[in-house]
């Protein structure tokens, strides 16, 4: 569906820009629609509320740490 390709598309545009993002967004959550940064915050739950949409917007936590993802 559209929504999952916006999802999809705001996922690799930040690992496409992540280096810029993490001059601006160090050790924050951000909140990714339509190729632009929409909010941020150092908290995961304070930038859920900013959200209008939160299950159809793109989060990510912006750090130069390497993440292990447990699945």
């Amino acid at each position: 569906t559209k929504e999952i390709l916006a999802f999809e598309s705001g996922y690799i545009w930040i690992h496409e820009n992540l280096d810029a993002l993490l001059e601006k967004y160090p050790e924050q959550w951000i909140a990714v629609k339509y190729h632009q940064v929409i909010a941020s915050d150092i908290d995961f739950f304070a930038l859920r509320k900013k959200l209008p949409d939160p299950p159809h917007t793109c989060i990510e936590f912006i750090t130069r740490e390497r993440l292990e993802m447990i699945l």
